[in-house]
């Protein structure tokens, strides 16, 4: 799934066009290791392997083709690099990095992992630009099984909501709720325009980078649930 900028978020949306391209993993820690495995098992070759620690490039020279990003031969619009790390905090200074080198945004692949893995970073949750696509990714998952969402309100008697939407994902729970008997009643998109003799089954909160601030505030307004869509799409 590409973002405005037209960078790939999506590992397997990305193997779907990505024989024949010369492709650098970027990051050679464990997760690294995990998505060099992956693309192989694939039968995708890997053009290279890069990192910013020149000792473990070094130490990987046996097992994979490595070199440092500056060793590079051919223009940077050739390749597609892969930033396989799963701190966020390194990848935004990856992505800069990249950047600053000439790497087009188009030519970026960010694979997130998944959610339940050993190799998600929570602190990705708390980064607007990141948690977005992040919470995409995982609602594109969950919509694998076309009728998981529904089934999460409709299993716990939430058939009436109000749903307090951001830009970045406006209209996304009306296509998971179209067919089911759950309906949104009323939407909003700031705390003051919660009404309190309004009457609801539950809150579903898509903003999860202030969601513990909305969820104290409405809290003290309302006792119906206050609901986090990242766990919706988890259930």
């Amino acid at each position: 799934m590409k973002d405005s900028n037209g960078i790939e978020y999506n590992l397997n949306d990305f193997m779907s066009y990505a024989q024949g391209r010369k492709i650098v993993i970027f990051g050679a820690g464990k997760y690294g290791n995990h998505v060099y495995e992956t693309l192989r098992e694939n039968d995708i070759d890997i053009f290279a392997i890069c990192d910013n620690n020149k000792d473990k490039l070094s130490s990987l020279k046996d097992r994979y083709p490595v070199c440092a990003l500056e060793d590079l031969k051919c223009t940077q619009e050739e390749y597609y690099f892969v930033i396989a790390i799963a701190r966020i905090e390194i990848v935004k200074v990856i992505r800069e990095q990249l950047e600053a080198y000439g790497v087009p945004l188009e030519n970026l692949v960010i694979p997130f992992p998944e959610s339940g893995s050993i190799y998600f970073d929570g602190l990705i949750m708390f980064d607007p630009q990141y948690c977005i696509q992040a919470l995409k990714e995982q609602w594109m998952r969950a919509r694998q099984d076309s009728r998981q969402i529904a089934d999460y309100f409709e299993t716990n008697g939430l058939y009436r909501l109000m749903v307090f939407e951001i830009d970045g994902l406006e209209g996304w729970l009306d296509q998971d709720l179209f067919y089911s008997k759950v309906v949104i009643k009323r939407k909003i998109k700031d705390l003051d325009e919660f009404a309190e003799n309004e009457e609801f089954d539950g809150i579903v909160v898509l903003d999860e980078v202030n969601y513990e601030m909305i969820e104290e505030e409405l809290m003290h307004k309302t006792e119906v649930p206050v609901i986090s869509i990242w766990d919706v799409v988890r259930f």
